[in-house]
């Protein structure tokens, strides 16, 4: 894990947890979504961050008032899902997930017969899922399954 790497960044509960969800998929045909900040790169990355209302925040101050999150290492978690074997894993972006599950035809469907002001409202937030400047290459999705499932509906190119 350590090879070529500058900075390790092993999030020990987090994979404690996949462990035990690949468990439960491995005796069952079901299936895990993820979908979370990410990156995809093989270089670890400190991702350590503090957020307070919707900002980026300094962990160190306002102790109890900030959240502490950092982004997932997908290809960290890809490597891991390979060593427990048994299991399929698909990765996209969120933008991509969301344009294959149909989201802008489903958009269409639900503004139809809405005025000016609710169909731009719901452009506005539409966007905001899949712009790449805004939530839609930040977030990743993946879809973690036991082989036998051949469901990946969101995950063709």
């Amino acid at each position: 894990i350590s090879k070529n790497q500058s900075f390790i960044e092993y999030p020990y509960i987090g994979l404690k947890y996949l462990e035990k969800i690949s468990k439960i998929i491995k005796r069952s045909d079901g299936g895990f979504l993820l979908i979370d900040y990410g990156y995809i790169g093989k270089k670890m990355k400190n991702t350590l961050q503090g957020v307070s209302n919707h900002k980026f925040a300094n962990i160190l101050e306002n102790i109890g008032e900030v959240d502490i999150t950092h982004n997932i290492n997908f290809n960290l978690f890809n490597k891991f899902i390979k060593k427990i074997g048994g299991l399929k894993n698909y990765l996209t972006t969120q933008k991509n997930f969301l344009i294959n599950m149909g989201i802008r035809e489903r958009a269409e469907i639900i503004t139809k017969k809405k005025n000016f002001f609710s169909k731009a409202d719901t452009y506005y937030r539409l966007q905001r899922l899949i712009d790449e400047k805004q939530m839609g290459n930040l977030f990743k999705v993946m879809f973690i399954k036991n082989k036998r499932n051949k469901f990946k509906l969101g995950f063709k190119n």
